[in-house]
């Protein structure tokens, strides 16, 4: 089978395709052939090894052989079950994620039965279900434990990208006046999925906002903290879905001296988080947000255009 290996940490030119052998089914696996994945700022982190954290789970030197294909997210068809296997069959349209296990730039994947891989949504192409997963997982995963009620305000900068572009509908959903933080050539595409309120960062600063936030989700790493401190109400979260090493070890410290709850952490997913995303799909409340597609041979360009921190959506 193909698949986009990289041998070292380092710039998107690393990653070339390689044939590996197709993986064979354990008892509890299921063999998945792959029409789709995506290109997430997981895997040019991993690749970049950025932060440091990503070395001590991948690799210090060098990746590990397991970690060699990227790419967390799928969009399938099951072609080989286990012996033990009793959740899906040969045939079953799946999508969902590997998670830390990676290895979705490939044709093939064996995953256990156990892993947050759904079937359904035929409704929609690969594309766009391999679009789905990363985003509102990790949208999910920071927005659920907030404890915020309806009507509570949210500010979510970087409010097009994978991450924030979920985490907009995910936060109507849940009932939050959303305000989204995007460029001009965004503006439309943060109103169409929600947005209660748009500041245009080419032509507003954030400290012009007024009122103070009930919750601020900071996707793309780049707003000064102390800037969405004075943002947030006393008591509020403020929480940083792509946070660096430093500002993961000095989170517990800041609550503590701001008196606002930092948020930081990797995002888990798990089976019955992807059957809600499915359920929300399906009932018509939630749709993927996908840009553009590339082929396997324009990876190392699909690397590059998601680590410039401008997609809208997914990629």
């Amino acid at each position: 089978m193909k698949a986009i290996e990289f041998q070292k940490y380092g710039e998107a030119d690393e990653l070339q395709i390689v044939d590996r052998p197709r993986p064979i089914p354990g008892p509890e696996e299921v063999l998945i052939r792959i029409h789709a994945s995506g290109v997430n700022s997981g895997d040019w982190r991993v690749r970049r090894a950025e932060p440091f954290l990503v070395r001590l789970f991948f690799g210090l030197f060098r990746p590990k052989p397991s970690a060699r294909v990227l790419g967390s997210v799928l969009s399938g068809v099951v072609e080989e079950v286990g012996d033990s296997v009793d959740r899906f069959l040969p045939g079953d349209r799946v999508f969902g994620m590997s998670d830390l296990a990676l290895g979705c730039h490939a044709q093939y994947i064996c995953l256990p039965q156990s892993a947050p891989i759904v079937k359904g949504l035929e409704s929609l192409g690969h594309e766009e279900a391999a679009s789905i997963p990363f985003g509102l997982h990790t949208a999910h995963h920071f927005l659920k434990p907030l404890g915020l009620q309806k009507g509570h305000s949210l500010l979510i900068v970087g409010a097009s990208g994978a991450v924030g572009s979920a985490a907009l509908q995910l936060g109507k959903i849940l009932g939050y006046d959303v305000t989204a933080v995007t460029s001009t050539a965004n503006v439309e595409l943060v109103k169409s999925l929600g947005a209660d309120h748009v500041l245009d960062y080419t032509k507003e600063k954030l400290s012009d906002l007024n009122e103070p936030f009930d919750a601020i989700l900071e996707t793309v790493d780049r707003t000064e903290l102390t800037l969405l401190r004075s943002l947030l109400k006393p008591g509020g979260h403020l929480v940083l879905s792509s946070a660096g090493m430093k500002d993961m070890l000095l989170a517990p410290i800041r609550s503590l001296l701001w008196k606002r709850k930092i948020h930081t952490s990797v995002a888990a997913v798990n089976q019955e988080d992807m059957e809600y995303f499915k359920e929300l799909i399906e009932a018509g409340r939630y749709r993927p947000v996908l840009e553009k597609t590339y082929n396997m041979d324009e990876v190392a360009e699909a690397h590059r255009h998601a680590e410039k921190g401008h997609k809208k959506g997914n990629i």
